[in-house]
């Protein structure tokens, strides 16, 4: 895994000479954020892992032009390697289904204890016409891998519509609604630590809709400052035993950051 990520530094590195997507902010150590993000309940991949809402640190590290980004339990890179239109992201990612708060045990009490594990991601993200004022779609097409625990597989596509934008005068911000679309497939070691031990399957696993608020003079799209989705576990994976009774609900979360380094 760290030869390839050297060989995606390397290669992207290379070819954005060719890019021309404007950075938020620049320098070595481009901005520092903290903040906080509430969402009403803890869920990945359909299925929820806590019944509870949870508040999360938000606290954000960038460099090297904002391409380098610690977030939370999640080292990220990305830039552009086409002009404004198409960028790689490399992510690993610390993976646990333990609430950080509140924990309250009569919520944890009847939930699975997946032994927490690390993954790596690799994406491509298609901006039409492209990323800048001109942005209308994007397709985020996602592959994640296992390094640690189960070493399983997963694929996703992630779709974005801009439905229109305003500015808000009581937060002085751009605003833009996104129509989401989202479906993903595993495999089965991956879906058996997701949805429970007698999960066979290698299909798809799980799909989500719903809207996102970017605010993309303050924010890269990449994140959902403010989101409301459904979300759901596909077929028979709803009836694995992890997934069994956890595998449908909606999602509302937003995150408030205070930028410390601009």
């Amino acid at each position: 895994m760290f030869k390839f990520l050297t060989f995606f530094l390397l290669f992207s590195q290379f070819i954005n000479q060719s890019a021309n997507a404007k950075a938020h902010h620049t320098g070595t150590l481009s901005g520092v954020t903290i903040g906080a993000r509430y969402s009403s309940l803890f869920e990945k991949r359909g299925v929820i892992f806590y019944n509870d809402f949870q508040i999360d640190p938000a606290i954000t590290l960038f460099m090297f032009d904002d391409r380098l980004e610690f977030w939370g339990d999640t080292l990220s890179y990305r830039d552009f390697v086409y002009e404004d239109k198409i960028r790689l992201r490399g992510r690993v990612s610390s993976i646990s289904d333990n609430p950080l708060f509140p924990a309250h045990d009569s919520v944890r009490s009847n939930q699975p204890d997946r032994p927490n594990t690390f993954e790596f991601s690799t994406a491509a993200e298609f901006f039409f016409p492209g990323y800048n004022d001109n942005y209308q779609w994007e397709l985020d097409l996602t592959y994640s891998k296992d390094f640690s625990r189960h070493y399983g597989n997963y694929a996703e596509a992630l779709g974005k519509i801009k439905l229109t934008e305003f500015y808000w005068p009581l937060v002085n911000k751009k605003i833009e609604p996104n129509l989401v679309l989202g479906a993903g497939i595993g495999d089965k070691a991956h879906n058996k630590y997701y949805y429970g031990p007698n999960d066979e399957a290698t299909s798809m696993t799980d799909y989500a809709a719903g809207i996102w608020l970017a605010f993309p003079d303050e924010a890269d799209r990449f994140f959902p400052i403010i989101q409301v989705m459904y979300f759901a576990v596909n077929g028979d994976h709803r009836n694995a035993q992890y997934a069994k009774n956890n595998n449908q609900g909606y999602l509302a979360s937003f995150i408030y950051t205070v930028r410390l380094l601009d």
